[in-house]
């Protein structure tokens, strides 16, 4: 079956008969849901390798899925909520102290509204965790009369260490880990049937291991400065961006084991453009950094240009630094860009909490912000349980016989990897970069603050899964070829001069 190939195990929980049905309508109605031709490159073989690697997954079945988010899920017996009156916008207010009883409120005011509006609750620990910090919060503070701010924040922030959302904000403090790619120029492999080697004065010289463990845990399909595809060496890992270590070794002693220093790479700053477009070498280049949900006119335009591509046999994306915004613009590109009649599904498991201070917090925050929260009252009006319906969300891939470069880096956050996640499901799209940044697991995201020190909270009413429950926060998603994102652009033109004219 179409879906076998591409790895997906149609058999679990008796779900094949129904997803061939419905793959054989989609092919006689819309031309979608086929099989997925990554990339038909026969001088790339690596890199075809590679992004098939990267679209496909094994998700769990539905019925798996659904027992298993369960799990994050606080269950909401019963309701004792926070006062609409309370919930408060106090954007421009500074306040330098509190006193004792007045941080203790805040406390269970605070806690309170993770407990009902926040939808990560139940997935960073429930009421287990939360209620333990909420104690050990308290008590640090009781023995004080009066409180500076900025301590009563740091005590908050440092009980919450548990939190990992990329979207969660204390204060101006990020409640997340990120993970850094951290890389090497040093040395360009090649691998063969033998395995991965490098060629100096002529001469072939085997890995046997890096670190003591497979090369290829260490070893990324990337450019050399000529735009040639090469393997080098890279790792993603958590923490503030220390130099990477590897010890080399080499096949039959070959040469003396090496050490390697892996340096993180760093993010450019890039001013927030909605759409820019400019030919680089006779490629189009289209710059899309930002998606915000009320520039309806400039979402036309961004989403109309796509198909101007139409009769372009290569074009550039450039969505390095895309911090977020709306979804839609990301899909109606998509849709206009591969002439589809329908846009790309999330390809995730979504749910949103629908209690009345979930509601209550966006609503207010909309009207803080003067905007419409007609959105939000109706999307989040609350629902026996504070639950909505779990939703599965299969990809929709769509044909597409142009080459599509996408230029990503690892300040891709939110919106800006929901794009990502839509161009995935595109044929001869290649994406070239860092991994994302990884925030995107809690979203729809609103800001309450404190009712006495006025410290702002961010956080999000919705939870987005992936199809496997797999935990990708501060992670991300993964580029086919993995380069340096300062200088992807140039590397990009240079690929595509070597493998796609």
């Amino acid at each position: 079956m179409i879906w076998e190939k591409l790895g997906w195990k149609a058999g679990r929980g008796n779900r094949g008969i129904g997803i061939f049905v419905i793959c054989l309508l989609g092919l006689l109605l819309l031309g979608g849901c086929r099989e997925f031709n990554p990339l038909e490159l026969d001088s790339a073989p690596e890199l075809v390798e590679a992004i098939k690697a990267n679209r496909v997954m094994d998700p769990l079945s539905e019925e798996e899925a659904r027992e298993k988010i369960k799990g994050y899920l606080y269950p909401y017996d019963e309701f004792a909520e926070v006062d609409p009156e309370k919930i408060r916008f106090l954007e421009g207010q500074v306040v330098s102290e509190i006193s004792r009883e007045d941080a203790l409120e805040e406390i269970d005011f605070l806690f309170k509204m993770l407990k009902y509006g926040y939808a990560g609750y139940g997935l960073f620990g429930g009421d287990e965790t939360f209620e333990t910090s909420r104690e050990r919060i308290k008590e640090e503070i009781r023995g004080m009369e009066m409180i500076s701010v900025k301590e009563f924040s740091s005590i908050i922030i440092e009980n919450l260490y548990f939190i990992n959302d990329g979207h969660f904000r204390f204060g101006d403090q990020a409640l997340f880990t990120k993970h850094h790619f951290h890389y090497s120029r040093e040395l360009d492999f090649l691998r063969d049937e033998k395995g991965y080697y490098f060629i100096e004065e002529g001469e072939h010289f085997y890995l046997d291991a890096i670190n003591g463990e497979d090369p290829g845990e260490y070893l990324k399909l990337s450019l050399d400065e000529e735009g040639r595809l090469a393997y080098r060496l890279g790792k993603v890992t958590p923490g503030d961006g220390w130099p990477y270590p590897v010890t080399l070794s080499f096949s039959d002693n070959q040469r003396s084991e090496e050490l390697i220093n892996l340096f993180p790479i760093q993010s450019m700053r890039f001013d927030r453009i909605i759409y820019d477009t400019y030919e680089r070498e006779g490629y189009p280049v289209i710059v899309h950094r930002i998606a915000p949900g009320w520039e309806e006119e400039e979402m036309k335009r961004f989403t109309d240009g796509a198909k101007e591509l139409r009769n372009a046999n290569v074009a550039i994306l450039d969505i390095r630094g895309h911090i977020g915004g709306s979804d839609l613009y990301g899909r109606e590109w998509v849709k206009n860009y591969s002439g589809s009649l329908r846009t790309p599904n999330a390809g995730r498991i979504m749910v949103d909490l629908r209690t009345q201070t979930a509601q209550q917090f966006l609503v207010r925050w909309n009207e803080g912000l003067g905007q419409d929260s007609g959105r939000a009252e109706k999307r989040f009006s609350p629902v026996e349980g504070g639950w909505s319906n779990i939703n599965i969300s299969q990809p929709r891939f769509h044909n597409n016989d142009r080459y599509l470069i996408v230029l990503v880096d690892d300040n891709n956050a939110s919106a800006g990897e929901s794009f990502v996640r839509f161009l995935k499901q595109v044929e001869n799209v290649i994406i070239i970069g860092s991994n994302t940044s990884g925030a995107s697991t809690v979203g729809n995201v609103g800001t309450f603050f404190l009712p006495h020190s006025a410290i702002p909270i961010q956080m999000g009413v919705s939870l987005f899964l992936e199809l496997d429950l797999s935990m990708r926060e501060g992670i991300g998603i993964e580029p086919d070829i993995w380069v340096d994102p300062r200088g992807s652009l140039d590397l990009a033109i240079k690929f595509a001069n070597n493998y796609l004219r």
